[in-house]
């Protein structure tokens, strides 16, 4: 897979820097896909798959992705198809490539109506679970305050894992007394970074 590359396609998505339209067999492939919203069974990946081209590369979504605005609420996991676009990793203006599908995982809410989980799992802007691999994300999407807001979490997890390690460790020793030192240095570190996070989020809504 690292010799690829994947980007959604929308019905109204262009293809790269020639602005060549999606034809229309990679609509109708979308179009599919998109009466499949969730996939909750091995049945309704079953049917899914026999309306598609057996043909058709597949592919996983590393990350598991979720609106972390909604973090808070109960939610559950379900898996979503959606067509991607493949490509060679090497762009060029007349870049040749093919549909294909991609599976992935999301978080919907649990106390919802399946229309509402179902209008969560295709959405194309959801971030990873992850907060390493969503700071990389929101980077490439120049959100510089969303980036440093997810490298402040991934610290503080750090920083609470260190000081998990020190409670098992024997009080009085010496490693253990570093790992608490270099625990609350990590966490100062994040409340630092999440400092400045809040700041760049200000200053863009000046």
């Amino acid at each position: 897979m690292s010799d690829t590359h994947r980007q959604p396609i929308p019905d109204n998505r262009t293809l790269g820097s020639c602005k060549t339209p999606v034809p229309d067999e990679e609509q109708r492939l979308a179009a599919t896909v998109a009466a499949h919203p969730m996939l909750d069974s091995v049945g309704a990946l079953a049917r899914l798959l026999a309306q598609l081209p057996p043909e058709l590369p597949l592919w996983l979504d590393e990350h598991v992705r979720w609106d972390p605005n909604e973090r808070l609420k109960r939610q559950l996991l379900t898996v979503t198809p959606r067509i991607v676009w493949v490509a060679s990793a090497v762009e060029t203006e007349d870049v040749s490539g093919k549909p294909g599908l991609e599976l992935g995982t999301v978080c919907i809410p649990f106390d919802s109506t399946p229309d509402v989980q179902a209008a969560v799992a295709v959405r194309r802007d959801l971030l990873p679970a992850d907060p390493y691999a969503s700071a990389e994300e929101c980077l490439e999407q120049g959100d510089v305050p969303g980036a440093l807001g997810d490298l402040a979490t991934l610290l503080q997890d750090i920083a609470a894992l260190l000081s998990d390690v020190t409670d098992g460790s024997e009080g009085g020793s010496l490693d253990a007394e570093s790992l608490r030192v270099e625990a609350a240095r990590i966490g100062q570190a994040a409340a630092r970074i999440a400092r400045l996070a809040t700041t760049d989020q200000e200053e863009d809504r000046g």
